[in-house]
């Protein structure tokens, strides 16, 4: 028997104290750059699915509201055993779903079942961008109907903060039988809002839960409108159609923040954007080619003609603000005619000719990260020219884009990640180990290193802190070494709000939760 260890019973925590009732008004509309792909939560992968699916499910555990400091959620308690490999979870009595029907420990079992499972049979789509995280897990058992036990097969230190991240949300069993392969389209989960309607493209609508175990939220409905042209949500906003907008363009929010009835929000984001590189496809397997690339690239002038300055050049994939980062790593020096010759030498050793054509994928719609695609891809496309490379723009609507990339079915091409859970682990386990080259994984630049899988494995082994920077310090160096993806910048995020909307506050996770948000006056 191994020694249970309380770890958490707290949940008045600073910054995370539930808000007084108000009295809902109306309906809030929110702008953003594209629709969600699906609304369940174990084949989500994009920043607009998962902003949906936020507010429609609840996880065991969970990010406060202001920070990415771990609190309750549907458990309401749990504890850990001294050797770290067992984990118990108690779970709040009297939790709906949507559907009416409880919150079980063997909902939480069948939840995590279908994001782990093979040949889970109650899976409509096999694609589950985030299931290497949780392979960790061996058992998972409802000891009673409130309680849930979790055996891992050796200790992780970053299991709890992925218990917190949305792939684990918790559905409804009910809900997922009734209709496996419809069930990213009919959600129920035990969230603040329930799913009403969406019609593809044009407004997807959730509706306040009378009945939910916080408190139910302060608006009646909220309406998520994609619309990809961000020149059209600014119209919006200037004429009150919509209430929240991100993903703007810099130079629009700057002129946004002088109009009266407007707000910009900001807060410190953990993001990175990058270039990453097929490396399975020559030339870009030789490294000389890839460091050459990233010795073309002026990030500072990237900053500012992409980001209006609201950037800063990015060195190592992991965010400056974000614990863990490799400070003592220079930066390859802009220098287009060091770049020009390497390329030259590689071309002449390797028998390739120059100019080298290549493609340049890029994302159509926004991202947090980068607000201006196809401006950031014309960068990048003028920078290579001066070197000896003729890259061709290919943009994709978000979805196909990231599809081709994880497929592999791409030379270069633009991406970016804001962290999920607040630790290193996430981007670079997530993004550059070999766990995650698959038709859907996150390792789209394919890259595998052995001695990086090694170390990255030992960073989720070790519990102690101190050790497990020094781990992720030497892994920022292997990976800068062999330049499979070249960081370009990291941004603040920012977001733009009538002066209506009270209660909503950016995250540093950039988690959009709008049961807080209310409107307050009239039109």
């Amino acid at each position: 028997m191994r020694k249970l260890l309380l770890v958490i019973l707290v949940v008045g925590m600073v910054g995370c104290r539930s808000r007084p009732a108000k009295q809902p008004t109306n309906t809030l509309i929110y702008g953003r750059g594209e629709d969600a792909k699906t609304l369940d939560p174990i084949n989500a992968e994009t920043g607009e699915t998962v902003k949906v699916i936020l507010n429609l499910y609840d996880t065991l555990v969970a990010f406060c509201d202001e920070t990415l400091e771990i609190v309750p959620s549907l458990a309401e308690s749990w504890e850990t055993s001294e050797d770290g490999l067992s984990w118990t979870f108690h779970l709040r009595e009297g939790v709906k779903f949507h559907d009416g029907t409880p919150l079980t420990a063997d909902a939480v079992v069948f939840s995590f079942q279908r994001l782990m499972q093979d040949d889970n049979p109650f899976v409509g789509d096999p694609a589950r961008p985030y299931k290497p995280s949780y392979q960790v897990i061996q058992k998972i058992t409802a000891v009673d109907p409130l309680t849930v036990t979790f055996e891992l097969g050796q200790p992780n230190a970053v299991f709890l903060n992925n218990v917190a991240m949305f792939p684990t949300s918790i559905v409804s069993p009910t809900a997922v039988k009734k209709d496996i392969k419809g069930f990213g389209t009919n959600p129920v989960g035990t969230g603040p809002f329930k799913f009403n309607r969406w019609l593809r493209d044009q407004q997807l609508v959730l509706e306040a839960n009378d009945n939910y175990w916080r408190e139910r939220p302060r608006i009646d409905r909220v309406i998520f409108v994609p619309v990809s042209e961000s020149a059209t949500r600014v119209q919006q906003l200037r004429r009150g159609e919509i209430h929240i907008a991100d993903n703007l363009p810099p130079q629009e929010l700057d002129a946004l923040a002088k109009i009266d009835g407007l707000e910009i929000l900001e807060q410190v984001s953990m993001n990175a954007a990058y270039l990453a590189m097929q490396t399975e496809k020559p030339p870009l397997d030789d490294v000389r080619v890839r460091q050459a690339i990233g010795m073309a690239i002026d990030k500072q002038s990237l900053a500012r003609v992409a980001y209006a300055g609201h950037a800063i050049p990015a060195v190592n994939l992991l965010p400056r603000d974000m614990w863990g980062h490799n400070n003592d790593i220079e930066d390859r020096p802009f220098d287009i005619n060091a770049a020009r010759k390497l390329l030259q030498e590689e071309a002449a050793e390797k028998g390739f000719e120059l100019p080298l054509k290549l493609s340049l994928s890029v994302m159509s719609e926004p991202r947090p990260y980068m607000e201006q695609p196809l401006q950031v891809a014309a960068f990048v496309k003028d920078a290579l020219a001066e070197i000896g490379i003729n890259a061709t723009i290919d943009p994709k609507p978000v979805t196909p884009h990231f599809a081709a990339m994880m497929a592999g079915e791409f030379e270069i091409g633009l991406a970016g990640w804001t962290t999920d859970n607040g630790d290193p682990d996430n981007f670079l386990y997530s993004l550059l180990d070999l766990d995650n080259i698959s038709d859907s994984g996150n390792n789209m630049s394919r890259y595998r290193n052995e001695e990086l899988h090694a170390l990255l494995l030992a960073g989720q082994r070790e519990l102690d802190r101190d050790k497990r920077e020094q781990i992720y310090h030497r892994a920022q160096e292997l990976i800068f070494a062999d330049a499979p993806i070249i960081p370009l910048v990291s941004t603040r995020q920012r977001a733009v709000q009538s002066s209506r909307v009270k209660g909503y506050k950016l995250h540093p996770g950039m988690l959009i939760r709008l049961r807080h948000a209310y409107l307050e006056g009239t039109p």
